[in-house]
C-alpha cells in the first residue's frame, strides 16, 4: 500500500468540544476524514480508512484520546476507504451499523474489494481486508449516549450510497456526512453497472441535504476535504438543483448523454472553477440522465 493512501495521525485536529478528525487537508484520494467523539464514558469512532495500516493508526488514536473508556465505531457508509478497515476494531470496539448499510456490504464488499485492487492501485491493502460484520444493527435512527455528548445516527433514503447515514451531535452543531459531501468538489456518484452498483440516488441524496440544512449545522465534517460549515451543504444543494434542472431541460429537447456531458460539463466547470473532483462531473451527468431521462422519447 503506498504511503499516500495512509491516513496521518499529524492532522488530527479539535474541530468541536469532544470532537476530533483526522483530516483530509490535502484530498488525497482514497484519504477520508476521521472522526472520533469522546464523552465521559465512551468514545466514538466514525470510519477507519482504507485497509489494515490505516485503521490500526485510527484505533491507536482512538484509545490515546478514550484511555479506559469503551469503545464504539460507525462508518458512514460501506466503500472501501471509509469502512474497510473495520476489522482491526473487531474485539476492540462495538461495531454499529444501519441494516441498508450492512445489507450493502455484504452485497457489494466483494467486488469493490476487486474493484480497488485492480483499478485504484491498493492490491495489497485489499488482500488483508477481512470484511467485518457489525455487533449492533438498527434500523432508521439510533442514538450512542457516550457520557455528557449524545451522537445521533440517521439513515432516510439511498443517496451516495443505500446505506448512508448521517451522524450529528445536535447540541453542539456538528454533522459528519462521509460522501454526501465533499468540501469544494462535485459529488462523487459511482454508477457501476459491471458491479451490479447503479444504486445511487441523487433525488434522494438532494433531500437528505435539505433535512441537514434544516438543522443549520455549522461544523460539517465531509467524507474528503477539509471540515467545512453548513454554506459548504448549502453549496453542493444548489449545484444538484441546477444539474437536474439542466439536464431535464435537455432531455426534454430529446439531448442524447453525450450531448448533455458536452454541453454541461464546461458550463459547470464555470460555475465552479474551483471546485476539485473535475473529473467526475461526466458519471454525474450519466447518473441524472438516466434517473430523469431514461422514460422520456426522443425529439422527433
Amino acid at each position: 500500500m503506498s504511503r499516500e493512501k495512509t491516513i496521518s495521525l499529524a492532522n488530527l485536529v479539535e474541530v468541536s468540544p469532544g470532537v476530533h478528525v483526522i483530516e483530509d487537508r490535502q484530498q488525497v484520494l482514497l484519504v477520508p476524514n476521521i472522526t472520533i467523539i469522546t464523552g465521559r464514558d465512551a468514545v466514538l469512532v466514525v470510519d477507519t480508512g482504507l485497509g489494515v495500516r490505516s485503521a490500526a493508526l485510527v484505533l491507536q488514536a482512538a484509545k490515546r484520546l478514550a484511555g479506559r473508556r469503551r469503545l464504539y465505531l460507525t462508518v458512514t457508509h460501506f466503500h472501501p476507504e471509509h469502512g474497510f478497515g473495520a476489522q482491526v476494531f473487531k474485539g476492540q470496539a462495538t461495531i454499529v451499523y444501519n441494516r441498508a448499510q450492512r445489507d450493502e456490504l455484504l452485497k457489494k464488499g466483494e467486488p469493490y474489494r476487486a474493484l480497488f485492487a485492480e483499478k485504484l492501485g491498493v492490491a495489497a491493502a485489499m488482500r488483508d481486508v477481512s470484511l467485518t460484520m457489525p455487533d449492533v444493527v438498527y434500523e432508521n435512527e439510533a442514538s450512542i449516549d457516550l457520557g455528557g455528548r449524545i451522537v445521533r445516527l440517521r439513515h432516510d433514503r439511498a443517496a451516495h450510497t443505500l446505506g448512508d447515514q448521517v451522524i450529528s451531535i445536535p447540541t453542539q452543531g456538528v454533522v459528519i456526512l462521509g460522501d454526501l459531501l465533499e468540501t469544494r468538489s462535485f459529488p462523487i456518484m459511482p454508477w457501476f453497472p459491471a458491479l451490479d452498483d447503479t444504486d445511487v440516488d441523487p433525488l434522494g441524496w438532494r433531500e437528505v441535504l435539505r433535512s441537514v440544512s434544516q438543522d443549520h449545522p455549522t461544523v460539517v465534517i465531509p467524507g474528503h476535504g477539509r471540515v467545512g460549515t453548513g454554506r459548504d451543504v448549502e453549496a453542493l444543494a444548489a449545484h444538484m438543483d441546477v444539474v437536474r434542472r439542466e439536464v431535464t431541460r435537455r432531455c426534454e429537447a430529446g439531448a442524447d448523454l453525450a450531448t448533455i456531458q458536452r454541453e454541461l460539463t464546461p458550463v459547470l466547470v464555470a460555475q465552479h472553477p474551483d471546485w476539485d473532483l473535475k473529473e467526475w462531473i461526466a458519471m454525474e451527468l450519466q447518473v441524472y440522465h438516466a434517473r430523469l431521462c431514461a422514460d422520456r422519447p426522443a425529439a422527433p
